[in-house]
């Protein structure tokens, strides 16, 4: 289900990326590779230290339930801020009833939203943009901040993943800065609409709907599962989705993944630090200088936001501070 967290999460981060450093967001997709691939896994604590561990999972991965839910209304009612909430609480429903996609149905929608992905981005460089591609413009400070943003949509611990999701990111984004223009890419709150829309493509709105509706519902879903998992209690995920309904609703789309990148961030560096108390490795130094630079670059709000958050996770996270099987 990496593809469709990566496809719902694209469908916001190609115009946050451009808003956090235009061209540099393709750097920065290279820089959260990275951070991925450096990411330790979580070491064997005592009860404290893994229950904070526990909570900061859970904080990154609920924070991801917002963000397709916002994605969704974006594309689909951008009239309706309701329709995020609406989102979540279905997914939320779904979750707690004990859905699942069965493995036929996840192979069937990756392959779905990989032609989607490589129509777009033969669309994007087979027509001329309506203006010249300008040179890459900005500080090294958009390389880290286009970083943050895309961190969170990347998985970790799968080498082969990671290395397919990045070249997607490059891909994609390359083909809608060609396309838009970091400028009229960063101020879009629709990015693959208005790119298509560039490319005189209005009649592939109704795929684009349907390519959103496949992404983003899956996605959600994913993310509450994970959250389930770091649970003592269960039951408490309705909770968990009620909160997410209210986010989804309050913060717009990019406001949304600046918090789950906060959050994601947070939780790299609570592993990475933890990980150094047993022992000092490479990865984990490379990683917690990673992510402290990239959550440097982030709005201090959302960091504050997350501090609340997995303080107040970790009355509900699991005693072991390891996932649910």
């Amino acid at each position: 289900m990496v593809g469709v967290r990566l496809a719902a999460g694209l469908l916001i981060a190609l115009a946050v990326g451009a808003q956090a450093g235009g061209w540099w967001l393709l750097g920065g997709a290279v820089v959260a590779a990275l951070l991925a691939w450096s990411a330790p896994e979580p070491p064997g604590l005592a009860p404290n230290p893994a229950r904070l561990l526990a909570s900061a999972r859970l904080v990154s991965r609920l924070t991801l339930v917002p963000v397709c839910a916002a994605a969704f209304a974006a594309y689909l009612f951008p009239r309706q801020p309701l329709a995020g909430a609406a989102v979540a609480l279905v997914v939320t429903a779904a979750d707690a009833a004990g859905l699942r996609l069965a493995r036929y149905a996840r192979a069937w929608l990756l392959g779905i939203l990989l032609v989607a992905g490589a129509g777009f981005v033969v669309l994007c460089f087979a027509i001329d943009p309506a203006q010249p591609v300008t040179a890459p413009e900005g500080t090294i400070g958009g390389l880290f901040a286009s970083a943050a943003v895309v961190f969170p949509l990347l998985p970790r611990g799968k080498p082969a993943w990671l290395a397919g999701s990045a070249a997607a990111v490059l891909a994609v984004g390359a083909g809608a800065l060609y396309q838009l223009g970091p400028v009229r890419l960063a101020l879009s709150g629709v990015p693959v609409r208005d790119a298509l829309a560039a490319l005189d493509g209005q009649v592939l709105d109704p795929l684009l709907g349907g390519v959103v509706v496949l992404s983003t519902v899956p996605a959600a879903l994913l993310a509450m599962r994970e959250t389930r998992a770091e649970l003592a209690w269960p039951r408490a995920s309705v909770a968990c989705g009620l909160v997410a309904a209210v986010v989804a609703v309050v913060l717009d789309p990019d406001q949304a993944l600046l918090l789950a990148a906060a959050a994601a961030l947070a939780e790299v560096l609570v592993t990475a630090v933890l990980s150094m108390i047993a022992g000092i490795t490479v990865r984990a130094v490379i990683a917690a200088v990673l992510a402290v630079t990239l959550l440097a670059w982030l709005p201090p709000l959302y960091l504050l936001g997350t501090v609340v958050a997995v303080a107040a996770g970790a009355a509900l996270t699991r005693r072991s501070g390891t996932p649910a099987a």
